[in-house]
């Protein structure tokens, strides 16, 4: 029963009548009362104090103090207690703030002591720190009469820990460092080799937020199964309450098996193991759960059936939709200005790297050429693209004149002159030049007695080229026959057009769907890409869009993209409600944004889950897949405020690996720095780069089969894969390796395939230039490129970080085998001294590299073709450059053009041959009756005869 203590009355004098507020208070067991003049009460616990009571003798009474947050003064007291009193009173308020320190030591204890501190719960701590340090330390002395020695050793570590926001990192090395010699044996017998230090504090961190960043081969698996495990034997987290997220069912399947064994090493029981899932197996499980039909589409299990419904929705349209025909091929390829381009490198890549392939089929330079061949075809004018000229000249040095266009059958043809209105020219190329060279061509065709047709770039910046080559084509005197829709249709599918078309949609679509993109958002994209025609793209897309999420519902099915997608939907209206208390993600660099939003669901809906994101931003390499790795990089400011543990020791590869990847891969300073240390140390580069050449030509699937038989001559046992960028290109090396003994033991991996896998030997092959090649350079699906998650802004930065994945899949030796004649920027990148590789093979020096480098592209060297009238060289580059040297009848070496000689390119050679200034038709020392002369080779041609002749330089008389 509550019982009064005490009761202390106020004086009724005119100054407590003037100044008091109350007349009485009265001291009970567990709590005080103020009773005011009006006859107010007001009930103060002592636990609510936060302090004692303090009691003093005035001239006009007794004065007391009460501190419950606000302090309340009773002044004018009759009397005031005995000694006795107030000790015994302030005894019974000790124990109430007893329990209030007890309670805030327990909550410091519990949260910063006892587990990792979160961030969540700093400021929580730091309040019920405060609440008891702040009185305490305004009357210590006080304090010190009335509380046990426990309760005062208790506020020493309080004092010493508050504020907890500034100790954060002394309280978690101390909760680390007890954590490691306490777990000690757990961790050094969780895997089959003990746990690394940092693959520990990886374990011991339990932050809310957590990202393990891990190099390759640094053991990010055993990281993810004694977390799991640890968790378990710690007791802080049942098994059901951790949910473990794999990228694929096989990574799923290896941590199963993994946990399993490594649960048995440490005593845990197969049945206290912990969830483990995909993010598709969980979305299922989720919908299953809100009663929701998680029927998966024919689509999902036979691509093909999607592909055919896909081909069928376009062909059904192009024959219903009159216009959408036209549409089709209009968006196939993406406008571009030639005179955007800064640099010719900036244009030389771009036209080597974008195929321009028109309705009949021919590859154009440039996306005018293309809207021109396109418009003859459509129209039913017969043409031939950049074919010979009726003579053999040269207009421009070390070419042979070939109009764009020959109008077949005619002495009619069309060149489109890439100036302005005022002559100007690309930023590149020297305009006066190339003015003088067009009314060269002018005088030709006059000469020739050929009309030439003229169209022009300005035209196509003023949206009247294809009038302008209407008009041009009526007044030469040809009738337009416009085809059928149903002969261009034929074409488009018998070309490929058709086939390519829709496979980028295709991309387009997968892209839509991983990325939750509406309408709007879609034309967002486009815009902010900078793609022309952005409105009639979003609403074909859209329309795509539209049709295919009807036929799901026609067949009651869901996709791969909708288990994510609904799943998200029932966790976030509360029809799912999340139980787990900590959630581990695998492969964490490549999650979409759709997996991230069910995350944050999961997260945002459940009961404060501490998160753990466990992967590496140099490996994120599946951008086409939906990979954003932004929610690595930007970690802390897309998720939140997290502790970050670095995994930088591999067992799996040596020093000399771990530098040249690591050094390549770091060129991109939009990634986390990580210092790799090896366990294995060597003391010579291990990284071989060698040329493709056998003999005296490339064979690359040959010289691939010979470092094959390098290798196993100096480990038999070893093992060897085979990577590259394209499945074609392993399907070639394995074929000629298909009937030697050395076939054995070889694996052929993709560079993506071939991530978390390992072998002693790699050999790495496909490092050319273009589409084809590596880096990749394929930048025709601008579109496609666009609907993607967004790119780090460093060139090439997906494709760099593939390369170091495929670099770091040999422990012991990687050999790299590259065409030096066309190498790619990578190959061009990794000769730099600062990578130091074996390099093995002369063909790479500067100085016979100069030999053959390209002089009018950018990036091509000559290579040496076999032809009908013998061989030649033509530039690597492709289309891109039309330029074919002769070879040096002395050394063998390019030989190249100027206006009168062709002169030889070997700087040990200097052979030169004298050219016709009108054909460039070899000259040949003639005599005649008055003596020597120079003629051309081209006089005994009768098809072209050329009779052009020039003096014999005389040396001049001493």
């Amino acid at each position: 029963m509550n019982r009064c203590i005490l009761s202390l009355q106020i004086k009724t004098d005119f100054l407590s009548r003037l100044f008091g507020k109350f007349t009485r208070v009265e001291f009970f067991d567990d709590s005080l009362i103020l009773k005011s003049k009006s006859g107010k009460e007001r009930c103060i616990s002592y636990s609510d104090l936060e302090g004692f009571l303090v009691f003093k003798k005035k001239l006009w009474g007794g004065k007391i103090s009460i501190n419950a947050g606000e302090v309340f003064y009773l002044n004018f007291l009759q009397s005031t207690p005995d000694k006795s009193q107030v000790i015994a009173l302030n005894k019974l308020i000790a124990q109430h703030i007893e329990n209030k320190v007890e309670h805030s030591f327990r909550e410091y204890k519990t949260k910063a002591v006892d587990e990792f501190l979160r961030d969540s719960n700093i400021a929580d701590i730091d309040d019920a720190l405060q609440s008891v340090l702040n009185p305490y330390k305004k009357s210590k002395r006080n304090w010190a009469q009335y509380i046990s020695l426990k309760t005062l050793e208790q506020l020493d570590v309080i004092e010493d820990a508050y504020p907890v926001k500034k100790n954060v990192v002394a309280i978690r090395k101390e909760f680390e460092k007890r954590s490691l010699s306490n777990r000690q044996s757990f961790y050094d017998n969780i895997e089959s080799n003990p746990l690394t230090d940092e693959q520990r504090l990886a374990v011991i961190r339990d932050n809310d937020r957590n990202l393990v960043l891990a190099a390759a081969g640094t053991g990010k698996t055993s990281v993810m199964v004694a977390k799991a495990l640890d968790l378990v034997d710690r007791n802080i987290a049942k098994p059901e309450e951790i949910l473990v997220l794999a990228y694929n069912n096989a990574a799923a399947a290896e941590l199963r098996e993994r946990m399993l064994l490594r649960g048995k090493a440490v005593g845990i029981a197969e049945n206290n193991m912990p969830q483990i899932q995909t993010f598709h197996a969980l979305g299922r499980g989720i919908m299953q759960t809100c009663n929701k039909s998680v029927r998966i589409s024919h689509f999902m299990e036979d691509p093909i059936k999607f592909e055919m419904w896909l081909s069928e929705w376009f062909i059904k349209k192009m024959k219903t939709d009159r216009k959408f025909l036209s549409e089709f091929i209009d968006l196939q390829y993406q406008p571009v200005n030639p005179f955007d381009f800064k640099t010719k490198k900036e244009y030389d890549d771009y036209v080597r790297d974008n195929e321009y392939r028109t309705l009949q089929g021919e590859r154009v330079k440039g996306y005018q050429e293309l809207l021109i061949a396109n418009w003859l075809f459509m129209n039913g004018i017969a043409y031939q693209y950049e074919a010979p000229y009726v003579t053999k000249r040269r207009i421009e040095i070390g070419f042979d004149y070939k109009p764009d266009f020959h109008f077949t059958g005619t002495d009619i043809y069309l060149e489109h002159f890439g100036i302005d209105r005022e002559g100007n020219t690309r930023p590149d190329i020297d305009s006066e030049k190339y003015n003088q060279e067009i009314e060269s061509k002018r005088a030709l065709h006059k000469e020739q007695e050929t009309t030439l047709l003229e169209t022009f770039h300005y035209q196509f910046c003023e949206n009247n080229l294809l009038e302008s080559l209407e008009e041009a084509v009526v007044n030469a005197g040809f009738s337009i026959s416009p085809k059928s829709e149903n002969d261009i249709f034929e074409t488009l599918k018998n070309s490929g057009v058709l086939i390519e078309g829709i496979k980028r949609y295709m991309k387009c679509l997968q892209a839509i769907r991983v990325e939750e993109l509406n309408e709007k958002s879609i034309r967002v994209r486009l815009q902010q890409h900078g793609i022309e025609k952005s409105k009639q793209y979003s609403i074909v897309l859209a329309e795509l869009l539209h049709a295919y999420k009807d036929e799901l519902r026609k067949q009651g099915a869901i996709d791969f993209d909708d288990m994510i997608i609904k799943a998200s939907a029932c966790v976030q209206s509360g029809e799912f409600k999340p139980q787990w208390s900590h959630i581990l993600v695998d492969e964490f660099q490549d999650i979409s944004a759709a997996r991230m939003n069910l995350l944050n669901q999961v997260i945002e809906k459940g009961n404060k889950p501490a998160l753990t994101a466990v992967g590496d931003d140099w490996q994120s390499i599946y951008r086409f897949s939906g990979g954003k790795l932004e929610l690595t990089t930007q970690f802390e400011k897309r998720v939140g405020s997290c502790s970050i543990t670095k995994l930088q020791k591999t067992f799996r590869y040596n020093n000399s690996i771990a530098d040249t990847a690591g050094r390549f891969v770091m060129k991109n300073p939009e990634q986390y720095v990580k210092n790799v240390v090896t366990h294995t140390q060597v003391s010579e580069q291990q990284v071989f780069i060698y040329d493709d050449r056998v003999g005296d030509s490339n064979n690359l699937e040959l010289k691939t089969k010979q470092i094959v038989a390098q290798i196993r001559a100096n480990d038999p046992t070893g093992s060897i894969a085979i990577l590259a960028r394209y499945r074609y290109l392993l399907n070639d090396a394995k074929q000629a390796l298909s009937f030697s003994k050395q076939n054995e033991n070889i694996k052929y991996w993709t560079f993506h395939g071939s991530k978390g896998l390992e072998a002693d030997y790699c050999i790495l092959i496909g490092f050319n230039q273009g589409k084809k090649g590596f880096p990749n350079q394929n930048e025709e699906e601008a579109v496609v490129e666009a609907l993607l998650p967004s790119l780090d802004s460093f060139k090439h930065s997906e494709e760099r970080r593939l390369m170091y994945v495929a670099l770091t899949r040999a422990k012991n030796q990687s050999h790299l085998i590259a065409d030096p004649m066309a190498p790619s920027e990578f190959i061009t990148e990794l000769l730099a001294p600062e990578f130091d590789l074996h390099i093995e093979s002369d063909y790479f020096a500067e100085q016979h590299r100069k030999i053959y480098k390209c002089a009018h592209c950018s990036d091509g060297y000559y290579q040496l073709r076999k032809g009908k009238f013998g061989d030649f060289y033509s530039c690597t580059s492709g289309s891109v450059c039309r330029s074919k040297p002769r070879m040096c009848e002395t050394c063998g070496a390019p030989s190249i053009d100027g206006k009168h000689s062709s002169k030889c390119n070997n700087p040990n050679c200097e052979t030169e041959m004298k050219l016709c200034g009108k054909c460039a038709r070899p000259m040949k020392l003639r005599s005649a009756r008055y003596g020597q002369f120079w003629g051309c080779s081209g006089y005994a041609i009768k098809a072209d005869q050329c009779t052009h002749t020039e003096k014999v330089d005389r040396p001049k008389a001493a």
